[in-house]
């Protein structure tokens, strides 16, 4: 069911959301289709070349060029691995003894998760790199007399940390619990063995391949994110607090309610203190976002699910049944609420200029990224991008859209100076988009030539 709500939710939806899940595409497509693109530095490429790239790739041979179909298809992998993430959450609960209500509780419970319904219907890499980590408990918590699967959980969060590199930090609570389960170090070597064979192999030798040395990204990670990190940066962002502050946003009431119930239950302990210690480290990295939790979350579908069980065997079955019920509409409203967000309205402004005639050959936008970039325009196009502000400045206007031949800016940010000095340049307004609750994109080109560019 959550697998054909992503497949819906990632068509209605093409737009993108901060620009990370346009990267994505067109790292992808830059390798696909010969898009022009120049990833970011820090970013190491396993994600959209080892998980995005094939599905695209095989889509581009059965003809596939249209950027909202290029979009959506780079978004069916996340369907496919998030999805699956829900069996695998199963699981590792069954593996973990738990009977079978509990386990399916869980399971339920993640599914409709908002957080990974909503990114699991993006390309956004999180969605991936939770479900690697959840199978790497998975591997951890089999009982064997072979070294294999705590390797394999190794190689498996190593993964996970060259999909996004904040999820290096669950390394130290899956160690923990290692430790912790089987009172031996024989699992704690395992794993340390498979993390730095996985990131030999998934950060060093595709660096290798993609930026020309190995490690090249994550040396260029912690160069700018933290050695060069600005004091004026540091100033805005969040505090090392904010995520213990804000759960409800990020958890949502009903597993946070289910989770403190299940304190009493000694199964959903471990899974409590798992993802509080994966909040606790994605806090030391100064920039915070909701969607960086993304892998704290199933091991909190986990505690909740035990305090399920304890409603259930305690005789409020049906309390317990309309706890499962509510997180549906629960999460059909987050999630609608976060993908109503794109930049709908932009990408309909990029489609009403494409079809403009004759083609403009420079344009100039307010986040260039809400257009779709190369994705749209290809290679052949200059795009430059106008400073934010709020308001636009005038001289900002005036350094990018100067020789331009179509402006787009945000409705919300013009004023009387960003309009005089629109009108200065020469340009009139063209048309005036707006879907679902994105920002009001206006478009504007030049005087002699806006009437036959409608």
């Amino acid at each position: 069911m959550t697998a054909a709500a992503k497949l819906v939710l990632a068509w209605r939806f093409p737009g993108f959301l901060t620009g990370d899940d346009l990267e994505i595409v067109q790292t992808a497509a830059k390798y696909a289709l010969g898009v022009e693109y120049h990833p970011w530095e820090l970013r190491c490429l396993f994600h959209p070349l080892a998980l995005v790239w094939p599905a695209l790739k095989l889509a581009a041979m059965a003809g596939a060029r249209d950027p909202a179909l290029v979009t959506w298809v780079c978004a069916l992998p996340n369907v496919a691995v998030s999805s699956a993430g829900i069996v695998i959450l199963y699981a590792l609960a069954r593996r973990w003894e738990w009977p079978v209500r509990p386990a399916l509780a869980a399971a339920f419970l993640y599914a409709f998760a908002w957080m990974p319904l909503a990114y699991g219907a993006t390309p956004y890499p999180r969605p991936m790199s939770a479900t690697a980590l959840i199978a790497a408990f998975w591997f951890a918590s089999a009982r064997s007399e072979s070294a294999g699967p705590q390797i394999a959980a190794g190689f498996l969060a190593a993964a996970a940390f060259a999909i996004r590199w904040s999820e290096g930090v669950v390394l130290v609570p899956l160690l923990a619990w290692s430790a912790w389960r089987f009172r031996s170090p024989r699992g704690v070597i395992g794993i340390g063995a498979g993390f730095v064979a996985g990131t030999l192999a998934c950060v060093g030798l595709v660096d290798q391949l993609t930026w020309g040395a190995p490690f090249a990204s994550l040396k260029s990670f912690v160069r700018i994110m933290w050695l060069e990190i600005p004091a004026a940066r540091l100033a805005i962002e969040e505090p090392f607090p904010w995520y213990l502050r804000t759960p409800l946003q990020w958890g949502g009431p009903i597993l946070l309610l289910l989770a403190v119930a299940g304190w009493t239950n000694r199964r959903g302990r471990a899974p409590l203190a798992i993802s509080l210690a994966i909040v606790l480290g994605m806090s030391l990295f100064a920039h915070k976002e909701w969607r960086y939790l993304q892998c704290a979350i199933p091991f909190l579908c986990l505690a909740a699910a035990a305090g399920w069980e304890r409603l259930y065997e305690a005789g409020h079955r049906r309390l317990a049944a309309g706890a499962l019920l509510l997180c549906v509409p629960y999460a059909a409203d987050r999630s609608l609420a976060l993908l109503r967000d794109k930049t709908s309205g932009e990408i309909e402004a990029s489609r009403r200029i494409l079809a403009m005639r004759p083609a403009p050959r420079v344009l100039a936008f307010e986040q260039m990224w809400a257009y779709g970039e190369r994705l749209y325009f290809g290679n052949a196009v200059e795009i430059r991008e106008i400073e934010l502000h709020r308001p636009l400045q005038p001289a900002a206007i005036r350094k990018a859209a100067t020789g331009a031949d179509v402006v787009g800016v945000y409705s919300l940010h013009l004023d009387r100076a960003s309009l005089r000095e629109l009108a200065s340049l020469g340009f009139r307004p063209i048309v005036s988009l707006k879907r679902d609750t994105s920002y009001e994109c206006m478009l504007f080109g030049r005087r002699e030539e806006a009437g036959g560019r409608r």
